[in-house]
């Protein structure tokens, strides 16, 4: 497949509304009579070479409908609200507690973690996609499991290549491997998030609103860049919608990782406050996600900001279940993994577990934010408090390697510091990160850490002027 998940697709809507199905499904709406129509219609669009016929358009459009508004079924077992006031009653009791950080000590911690969440996304960007059997033979075969360095071309002998179809020279999906890079960690949509919205903050305040986040992407975003849910919400935000609706109208992948990649940033400007982090999250998540994947952000921002002022990785994955509702699926999946490592239940057994529940070739469960989100907690969890062995648990797990590694990477450098990132880690990245966020093609991390700093202080001014609110009843005479 020449593009992969459909981005170069914007609303053809027949690529995805199995995909849809399966959303539904899994939100407990009675849906099971629509199943075969949504995987004709599907199967039909690839069948006839992306052909798409007005017909299966419009029907695919009318199912997706129905499958919105489909009543949810009365034995599901789930309380999974989409609403800031809701999920708010559905956490766990819990009393608020801020923690009290000097000045010295953020900054170290902000700085570990961008280091480690560009190192993570780095190390996992030319793996992702691969599949767990061939990942673990190829790093095997490369003396380099378990992973303890970045992958390299020269790793590749030309029978490797041929029996892995690797592919080398920075091709279209553009996932350098350690020596094609040019002196700076590249572009990536798991590391752009995050310096979008440190700029939200900056333009638009700390009160920022979703309203805010979609100007930020429409602006100064190009949508190509986007991928999956944010593509989808690119798409309505186009078309006029505004959230939570550029979340839900024909958007399959709402509870997929993508909004936990843009979370860390609210941990870090919270230090130590893991429910101001979670709700900052929540204005963010929530243009693009609904339910879990929602929940993904909220439960990443909440850990990072908890990892800003301890060092226990218990402590920190408890300090993000408290921001969640407590009967919800993805709390339910970290509590399992939690379980299993206290059982003392090895990491080849927790991994081959995530697999035999989770099929990594069906691209709906390989980038679910439920599958994902026990990698990033097993990696954590089996890290014993290493970074190496952290990052390289999530890669060897395969998914969504270079996000999950991405927001490993970033917990694991709030909770230790940079002075914990070993320099194989840190040097290839040449101390600076590339974006397509507008105005912030190129960036010192060094700056980004001084950045964000700023906000946590609340050390910034607003352009206010972007706050302006149009009535246009007021401004044109409408008869």
């Amino acid at each position: 497949m020449k593009h992969f998940m459909e981005n170069d697709t914007f609303g053809l809507y027949t690529a995805r509304v199995y995909y849809d199905w399966q959303q539904a499904k899994d939100e407990g709406r009675d849906v099971a009579h629509l199943k075969e129509t949504c995987q004709a219609i599907q199967k039909r669009f690839y069948a006839d070479d992306r052909a798409v016929t007005l017909g299966d358009y419009e029907l695919a459009c009318a199912l997706e409908k129905q499958m919105r508004e489909a009543p949810i079924l009365k034995n599901y077992p789930y309380d999974e609200p989409s609403d800031y006031a809701r999920i708010l009653e559905a956490r766990p009791k819990h009393t608020k507690e801020v923690a009290t950080i000097s000045d010295e000590e953020m900054k170290r911690r902000i700085l570990g973690g961008w280091t480690g969440r560009i190192a993570g996304c780095l190390l996992g960007k030319p793996l992702e996609f691969w599949k767990y059997k061939d990942l673990k033979g190829m790093l095997t075969e490369t003396n380099n499991y378990p992973v303890n360095r970045y992958v390299s071309t020269e790793d590749f002998t030309p029978e490797m290549i041929e029996k892995y179809h690797i592919v080398t020279g920075t091709p279209l999906n553009n996932q350098p491997w350690i020596d094609e890079l040019e002196g700076y960690a590249p572009i990536d949509d798991d590391t752009n998030y995050t310096v979008l919205n440190m700029k939200v903050m900056e333009v638009f305040g700390y009160e920022f609103d979703p309203g805010d986040v979609l100007y930020a992407w429409l602006n100064w975003l190009p949508a190509g860049v986007c991928c999956t849910a944010e593509r989808v919400a690119y798409k309505n935000a186009v078309e006029g919608f505004s959230a939570p609706d550029t979340a839900r109208l024909g958007n399959p992948y709402r509870e997929w990782v993508g909004a936990q990649i843009r979370a860390e940033i609210f941990g870090w400007v919270n230090p130590g406050n893991p429910e101001a982090a979670a709700e900052a999250a929540f204005r963010d998540a929530c243009i693009s996600h609904t339910r879990n994947g929602i929940y993904g952000e909220m439960f990443t921002a909440a850990m990072v900001a908890a990892a800003m002022h301890t060092t226990d990785i218990k402590e920190v994955i408890q300090a993000g279940l408290r921001e969640i509702p407590e009967n919800s699926r993805i709390a339910e999946a970290v509590r399992s993994v939690i379980a299993d490592y206290e059982s003392g239940m090895p990491l080849k057994e927790a991994m081959d577990k995530i697999h035999l529940l989770h099929n990594e070739d069906n691209i709906f469960e390989w980038c679910h934010i439920i599958p994902n989100e026990k990698i990033v907690v097993l990696s954590l969890l089996y890290s014993e408090g290493d970074f190496t062995r952290a990052i390289g648990n999530c890669v060897e797990c395969a998914f969504d390697t270079d996000s999950n590694a991405a927001v490993v990477g970033a917990v694991m450098g709030t909770l230790y510091g940079v002075e914990k990132i070993e320099s194989k880690w840190i040097a290839p990245l040449g101390g600076r990160l590339a974006s397509t966020v507008l105005d912030e093609s190129m960036n010192e991390i060094a700056d980004l850490t001084e950045r964000t700093f700023k906000i946590a202080k609340r050390e910034i001014t607003p352009d206010t002027r972007l706050k302006r609110r149009y009535d246009y009843n007021e401004s044109f005479d409408i008869e």
